[in-house]
Parts: structure tokens; C-alpha cells; sequence
């Protein structure tokens, strides 16, 4: 039975009653900066320098790791210590780990001395498993050999059984695969054939999941509306536009400069039989504030959000991935035009206004976001309050954006904080990747409710948050781009 969702983002719980405030961030500080060395930390004043105020006031510093070491490194086992962990740490994979000290299992005991093997062990290694996957190669050819006619009667047989084709068979993935997609992969690529299309237009459903629902449905009426006959032909196959992209799915390639944005933990890696209940705790508000930059907390997290993907939908349509959080591991992920948040926020962001196709946008019932040039609608999105009731009237404005934010509050009125509390910036602040300001019609004031990204792309209508109104980041992203400052935003 799965737990149920909380009410508020986790971390959260008392800081949702508070005013903040919104800043942008330095660019030189997007991202978790590689080997460097950690902050000193900051005591505030009339607090005693225990261990434990230390602790509690030290930033979180990330540390890439760069690789295998140049040598064999004798590992002793501590408490807390997993495989997975060992391997983040020397920048080598589980199953090199396992293999190099020919263990049975993931299994580990403090004071164990683990052997990380160095660069040139880990060329072996590489070399052992490639040449075994030949080997299973040659087998698998010379059994298709050894009975030539066996194959060829099966083959007649099938080709005379078989239905007389009425369509062109679908393409599922839009580039040579490395792997044969799994069940799951086939079974949704209809759906989410249509949802990566639907996406790349600017119709979006949020995380691609491979579902119906009411918020597919919305997307799907709206792009009908605005460009009918698109979709499919009047007999009911994918259209030239939709086959144009070439399938539901692409593969991408885990790099080592993706490695920037991801802090890695050992909640990174699905968990193995032995960790199957293990449940990692939510991230409490003392955590979230000790952040010197909010990155992602997996590379599945990564990798779903680059493809506008539920992570839940991601690991699906990968089972037994093997060793997800190194460069050069390949996922199965939607055929969208991917989220690139080394480059999303990138000047100049806001267009100039034309006169002669000018933009306006409509928040539907704090459910979608409609962005119109001219008469055409150009962009339709979910969107969803940060807060119960949060709504606006009438007719609105576009301001500008503050990309990076970083959020700051001094607690409530009646019981204010003895210091401000900083939310840092990156994917994972509550506000996303950026912030677009809003105000009244006639009234230059901000307020300060703006229109924003998220940290919880798949909840962000179940939970509430600090903030205004959520898109998803890699719609955000988008709709910056596209609402120059003075914009109407009308409420329906």
C-alpha cells in the first residue's frame, strides 16, 4: 500500500505561513561547484560554536567525483557505508565493486576492506564484459547456424500466419536503440506518442507518464481546437506532423557535466532486494535552509525532468538499468525537446513586444495557462497555487523575470525567526529555475504572488508550497521566452 502524499511539501510544513521574498542569484553559483572546498560555517550571533550548532550551520557541499582512482585504493568499511556510497565516492559502478572483489551480493560489514579498483583495473574490467557480451554474441550466431532449416520454416510459417498488414508498423524510438525496449516502453507508445508531440507544440501535460487524464484531455482538446486535424488523419492514424518526430522515444547518454546539476545520495539508485523496504526520510526545513545550491536529488530525477517525464514513468520504462548515476549509463525517455538547464536561462529571456503580433495570456480557473499571438493560441499549460484559495481577478500584468531565485523570510509576525532563513537556488527550490513578477492592471506595484517553476513537477497540484503559481521548470522556461514585460494576464 503506498503512503499518501502530504498535504505540503515535504520540509516545508511550518515555512507555507510565512511572507517571502524573492531574488535573483549569481550565475556563477548555478550549479554544485566541483571540488570545492567547503564553506566555512556561519554561527549566528549568541549561539554557542557546539558541534552541534557546527553541524547545523554548515553548508551542504557536493563533490564530484572525476573518476576511478589512478590506483587500487583499499576501502575499510564504516558505519553507513553501502556499495552504492563507495561507488560515489571513487567514481566507479556497483558492479565494478562487486566484480573486483568477486562478491556474491551487495552485502558489506564495517571494518571490510573493499578493493576500488584504479583506472587501469577499471579497463579490465570494461574489457572482461565486453568480451564476454561478444562471446554471448557469437553463441547466439553460430545456434542460429547450426539449424538454418529449422529458422527458415518457422519463418514461412509465420510470414503465412500472419495478417495482412494495414499500416505502415510504428516507429517507437527515433534512434538506433542500444537495447531492445521493454514491455512497458511498447505498451504506452501510443500515448506517449501523442503527449511528446503534444508537448513539443507547447501543449502540455505536465510529466509524460504514458495515461490519460483530465489534464492529457485538456491538452489534447486545446491543441485540437487551436490547430484541428493535426493529430491524426480522418482515419484515425498518426498524422504526417506526429510521424514527422519519429517516434515516441529517443535514449540519452549520462554525461559527465550532467553530473553538475545532480547531488548524489544513497537514494540515487533504485533500492536493491535487501534495501526494497528502506524508505529514505523526507528532507526537514533545517536541511533544505543548509543548502548552498538546491540541485537535483537523483539522476533519475535528472534525466526525467531533461524529458518533461514522471520519474516514476522514467524508472518504468527502464527496469534493471544498471548503475543510473554514472556517465555513460543510457535511459529510455520521451522524444520531447529536452529541458537544458545549463543553457535554459540564458539572455536575453523575455522577447521584445510586437505591435503587430502582440501576446496575451488567460489562467484558467488556476488550472491551465493560455498564451495567445494575435488570435492564435501559441502555448497551453498546466498550472496549479502554491496555496489554497491563491487566485486572481480581472486582468493582470506581465513583469519581469528574475531568473535563479533564491528565496528569504523572516518567519511570521507573531513569532519571528532569530535569523532570515535562505531557500538557496536551483531546480530544486520551491520556485524553480525562475520567477516571472505580476501586478494589477494600473498599479506598477509587485505583488507578491509571481508565476514560477517548481521542485515537484509531479504533485504540484496535491501539495502545497511557498510561492505563487506553478508551472513545471521546463515550462517555465518556455513561457518566458514567449510573455514580454507588459503582457495581459486575464483571469477566466
Amino acid at each position: 500500500m503506498k503512503a499518501p502524499i502530504p498535504v505540503i511539501e515535504p520540509g516545508l510544513e511550518q515555512a507555507v505561513k510565512w511572507p517571502w521574498q524573492v531574488a535573483p542569484s549569481e550565475a556563477a553559483a548555478w550549479g554544485i561547484p566541483i571540488d570545492a572546498p567547503p564553506e566555512a560555517p556561519v554561527i549566528n550571533p549568541g549561539v554557542s560554536a557546539t558541534p552541534e550548532t557546527i553541524a547545523k550551520a554548515t553548508p551542504v557541499t557536493k563533490v564530484i567525483p572525476k573518476g576511478p582512482p589512478a590506483q587500487m585504493v583499499e576501502h575499510t568499511v564504516a558505519k553507513g557505508d553501502s556499495l552504492t556510497k563507495i561507488g560515489h565516492t571513487y567514481g566507479v559502478t556497483v558492479d565494478q565493486l562487486r566484480s573486483f572483489n568477486e562478491l556474491k551480493n551487495d552485502r558489506i560489514v564495517i571494518g571490510q576492506i573493499v578493493k576500488v579498483p584504479g583506472e587501469n583495473d577499471v579497463k579490465a574490467l570494461v574489457a572482461a564484459e565486453t568480451a564476454a557480451q561478444e562471446a554471448t554474441k557469437d553463441k547466439a550466431k553460430e545456434e542460429a547456424k547450426a539449424a538454418p532449416k529449422e529458422a527458415a520454416k518457422a519463418k514461412e510459417k509465420a510470414k503465412k500466419n500472419a495478417p495482412a498488414p494495414k499500416e505502415e508498423p510504428p516507429v517507437l524510438i527515433a534512434t538506433k536503440p542500444h537495447r531492445p525496449l521493454p514491455p512497458a516502453a511498447w505498451n504506452a507508445s501510443q500515448l506517449v506518442q501523442i503527449q511528446a508531440f503534444l508537448d513539443r507544440q507547447g501543449f502540455t501535460i505536465g510529466p509524460i507518464d504514458g495515461t490519460a487524464g483530465p489534464v492529457y484531455d485538456a491538452a489534447y482538446k486545446a491543441f485540437e481546437k487551436a490547430h484541428p486535424g493535426q493529430l491524426h488523419t480522418p482515419e484515425g492514424l498518426p498524422s504526417p506532423a506526429m510521424k514527422a518526430i519519429g517516434g515516441p522515444y529517443v535514449e540519452y547518454v549520462l554525461t559527465a557535466a550532467d553530473m553538475r546539476w545532480i547531488s548524489p545520495r544513497e537514494g540515487s539508485a533504485p533500492p536493491s532486494k535487501s534495501r526494497a523496504k528502506a524508505v529514505e526520510p523526507p528532507p526537514t526545513f533545517d536541511e533544505l535552509t543548509r543548502e548552498t545550491f538546491m540541485a537535483y536529488h537523483s539522476t533519475w530525477e535528472f534525466v526525467a525532468e531533461r524529458f518533461h517525464a514522471a520519474e516514476s514513468f522514467l524508472r518504468h520504462i527502464n527496469p534493471g538499468l544498471k548503475n543510473p548515476n554514472v556517465p555513460g549509463a543510457i535511459f529510455l525517455v520521451p522524444n520531447v525537446l529536452p529541458f537544458e538547464i545549463e543553457k535554459a536561462l540564458e539572455a536575453p529571456l523575455q522577447p521584445a513586444a510586437d505591435p503587430a503580433a502582440p501576446v496575451s495570456a488567460s489562467m484558467i480557473g488556476v488550472n491551465r495557462l493560455i498564451i495567445h499571438r494575435g488570435d492564435t493560441v501559441i502555448a497551453s499549460m498546466p498550472v496549479s497555487s502554491a496555496r489554497p484559495g491563491l487566485h486572481g481577478r480581472r486582468t493582470w500584468k506581465v513583469m519581469e523575470v528574475i531568473p535563479r531565485p533564491r528565496m528569504t523570510s523572516t518567519g511570521s509576525a507573531a513569532a519571528p525567526l532569530p535569523a532570515p532563513a535562505t531557500l538557496a537556488a536551483g531546480p530544486n527550490n520551491p520556485v524553480g529555475i525562475a520567477w516571472i513578477n505580476l501586478a494589477k492592471s494600473g498599479d506598477p506595484k509587485i505583488l507578491p504572488y509571481g508565476l514560477h517553476g517548481t521542485s515537484i513537477p509531479g504533485t504540484m497540484a496535491k501539495q502545497e508550497s511557498i510561492g505563487g503559481f506553478r508551472l513545471t521548470n521546463w515550462d517555465i522556461a518556455r513561457v518566458v521566452r514567449l510573455l514580454p514585460v507588459g503582457t495581459e494576464l486575464k483571469w477566466e
